[in-house]
């Protein structure tokens, strides 16, 4: 078809997933214009792509453009809304989903709930596995999956570090494989020191963020919020805000094994300064709010 109409333009939602994913490739592939799309949270916005797949939510050009620009107070006070209503478990603007389905009780409260004693804590923040925000996204792990199983198997040998595992409570609406059933193959008994919270469990990932000393991630926007509290955060996947200033990124397993060995014996050196903080707050308000464009239709229920 596409080779006997080469039609103008070729529009694919999504463009990286089963047969959208085949028909994108395949009008590249015939040197055909293709525009990819998907919706955010928000009604009446896009996300929109020329050439490229949208989902890789490729942002070099948008940050190069305006890294240097500071935000304005107007700016600071929309990004400080989002990451409250995300925080309080409140919908924001237009947005048509709740990010926490449980208000946030505060980081002491959540200490004494999942029984954290002083020792540090790690945050690892799962994505759910096949979602198209993880696919192809691999930095030196051949996948998130196998990320988890060597991540939770290093801090089962380390009792001086508290890991906490907030599965992606996205998998509850998901049929699949769980990131349960990953941690339970790769330590079938789990220390006291490794606390995992299911993808159902009542608890505000927010609250979790608040203890954390240190966050583990592979795409999840869960590390660059992370990163605007000022915790430091080592990056598993090339996800969109890799590289940006804000976040640490191993390129091999060695280098992300050393780099925990060398995080967690002074971890207080390693927290993000004001300047790193204020990038990732600037980062966020592009990615949050010019990365979608308008768009007054909105395609989905």
């Amino acid at each position: 078809l596409l080779q006997d109409e080469r039609p103008d333009a070729v529009l694919v939602p999504n463009g990286l997933v089963t047969e959208l994913g085949v028909f994108y490739k395949v009008a590249r592939h015939l040197d055909l214009q293709a525009v990819t799309y998907e919706f955010n949270d928000q009604r009446e916005q896009i996300w929109l792509v020329q050439n490229g797949i949208v989902m890789h939510q490729e942002t070099d050009a948008l940050w190069a453009a305006r890294e240097k620009t500071p935000l304005t107070e107007d700016e600071r006070e929309q990004i400080a809304a989002l990451e409250d209503a995300r925080t309080s478990a409140k919908k924001y603007g237009k947005g048509t989903r709740f990010w926490q389905d449980v208000a946030s009780i505060g980081g002491e409260q959540l200490r004494e709930t999942l029984g954290l004693d002083d020792c540090p804590v790690a945050l690892l923040a799962t994505n759910v596995l096949g979602d198209s925000l993880t696919l192809g996204r691999n930095a030196f792990a051949s996948s998130m999956a196998e990320w988890i199983t060597k991540t939770v198997q290093y801090f089962a040998k380390r009792d001086d570090v508290q890991l906490v595992v907030r599965i992606h409570p996205g998998e509850r609406l998901m049929k699949g494989p769980s990131m349960l059933g990953v941690i339970e193959d790769a330590v079938p008994e789990l220390p006291a020191h490794i606390r995992v919270i299911a993808p159902d469990e009542k608890i505000n990932t927010y609250d979790c963020m608040d203890v954390a000393e240190l966050g583990l991630a592979y795409t999840t926007t869960v590390g660059m919020e992370m990163a605007m509290r000022g915790v430091p955060v080592i990056l598993a996947g090339n996800t969109h805000y890799r590289g940006r200033g804000f976040t640490f990124d191993p390129s091999s397993w060695d280098e992300y094994f050393d780099m925990l060995d060398r995080m967690l014996s002074d971890l207080p050196t390693y927290r993000l300064g004001k300047d790193q903080v204020e990038i990732a707050w600037n980062y966020a308000y592009r990615f949050f709010f010019d990365f979608p464009l308008p768009f007054p239709w909105r395609l989905m229920h």
